[in-house]
């Protein structure tokens, strides 16, 4: 056993110390999960060879402090995450950090058990077992790395933070989690069953962290999401009040041409001029609802020059107790994703779509339907856009989420068979009374 102890130690420590060697793996599980710059692997293994070389002068040359040595360590790390991978400052402190969280966790749950070990069988030299069980609790370990952190951190196209937050986490780290891990340690050699606590606590202190940092980098996507979708909505209200205006001035002119006609005037010259509008005019519905028809005759007018036929009925009552411009966006969303969705097809019978909108008992009851020719992927009960960039797409249905909720109402994403279908059920009752903006 003390043979194989040897060989087991001499691996961990060809970086010249264990600490430095499991980092080692855990950082190259975690660069799977950031964009790399040109060249990565001959900028990363340079860099990590002179993290190594460092390493070795302190042990056979310069003595340092062990815990001046992580903080080398943990400075030429973040030199090397800079150097290798396109991120910003911030992006490679979080890097750094949760690299030697996780590190500093693993290390710190195969030091608990040979301690528990020693404890129940009371003899020290069974610390020789401390190097059959580490190995096993490292490749464990960072298999829970790479299922959890590393494919969380690949969800998210682009790594915001929150600086005070990110630094919070970083001073604290450094100060506790490393004192509690080395010089606790040391102070604590013939206690045990304290060392065990001691590490017990340090572990818990790590995952706090993590979990700080990982909530921090999800509320800052979410706050960017919603920024975009607020903008969305904003844009969206901009967009119907001069849809509108631009519907009443094309009524009014025919109005005008119209009453004149029937006096014996004609005016060749203006007519030619509203010839253009002739599409809109035809395109024009009325339904009970000023802002429903705002975006429907849009959308019509759009299906016709695109060749998609678009079955309506609606009864725009349904909706009186909506706001004008949640109205245009969320219905307006849901055509445009059935439209970019039917123009791809090439059969011109499968170019149709079917817009319902009615009151049922106490309830506004709406759904858009289209064939589709590919199968929808859903994430979190939403359709997964098939646009480049996904991070930059698929704003418009979270927005029409969104407008839902404001209404306390449900909406729904399905496909059966070449079907797709959005439906949205909002109650009526009392929804007039509603003050959300």
């Amino acid at each position: 056993m003390t043979d194989y102890a040897r060989v087991v130690s001499f691996i961990f420590d060809l970086f010249s110390h264990e600490f430095a060697t499991q980092l080692f793996f855990v950082c190259l599980l975690m660069t799977f999960a950031f964009k790399k710059r040109n060249l990565f692997w001959l900028r990363y293994l340079l860099g990590w060879g002179a993290l190594v070389g460092v390493m070795w002068l302190f042990r056979c040359f310069v003595p340092v402090p062990a815990v001046l040595i992580y903080l080398i360590v943990l400075s030429l790390l973040f030199g090397i995450v800079m150097l290798s991978f396109k991120v910003n400052f911030l992006q490679a402190l979080f890097f750094v950090v949760t690299a030697h969280c996780i590190q500093n966790l693993i290390s710190n749950v195969a030091y608990m058990l040979i301690y528990v070990v020693m404890l129940g069988t009371g003899k020290n030299e069974d610390y020789v077992y401390y190097y059959v069980e580490m190995p096993i609790v490292f490749a464990v370990g960072l298999v829970i790395e790479f299922f959890t952190v590393v494919r969380s951190l690949r969800n998210h196209e682009e790594l915001a933070f929150n600086n005070i937050v990110v630094l919070y986490c970083s001073v604290a780290f450094l100060g506790v989690a490393i004192f509690l891990t080395h010089y606790a340690r040391n102070a604590m050699w013939f206690l045990l069953d304290g060392l065990v606590y001691m590490l017990a606590i340090a572990s818990l202190f790590v995952m706090a962290t993590l979990i700080i940092e990982f909530m921090n980098l999800s509320y800052k996507k979410l706050q960017k999401e919603n920024a975009v979708i607020v903008g969305m909505l904003r844009k969206d209200k901009q967009r119907y009040e001069q849809a509108k205006l631009s519907n009443e001035k094309i009524m009014i002119k025919y109005h005008d041409i119209l009453k004149r006609m029937h006096g014996g005037i004609v005016d060749y010259e203006e007519m030619e001029e509203c010839e253009s509008d002739r599409e809109i005019v035809h395109s024009t519905y009325f339904t009970g609802n000023t802002a429903l028809d705002v975006v429907l005759s849009e959308k019509a007018l759009m299906c016709e020059r695109l060749g998609i036929r678009l079955i309506c009925t609606a009864d725009g009552e349904a909706m009186s107790f909506m706001k004008p411009h949640h109205i245009y966006s969320l219905i307006g969303n849901a055509l445009e994703n059935a439209i970019e969705s039917v123009r791809r097809e090439d059969e011109p019978s499968n170019k149709e779509i079917t817009f319902n909108l009615m009151k049922r008992e106490f309830m506004c009851v709406c759904s858009v339907s289209n064939y589709t020719s590919r199968v929808i992927e859903f994430r979190d009960g939403l359709p997964v856009t098939n646009k480049p960039n996904a991070e930059e797409h698929g704003f418009g249905t979270r927005s029409m989420k969104n407008v839902v909720k404001k209404y306390d109402g449900q909406i729904g994403f399905y496909q059966d068979g070449d079907i797709f279908t959005v439906t949205v059920t909002i109650p009526i009752v009392g929804s007039a009374e509603r003050k959300k903006p």
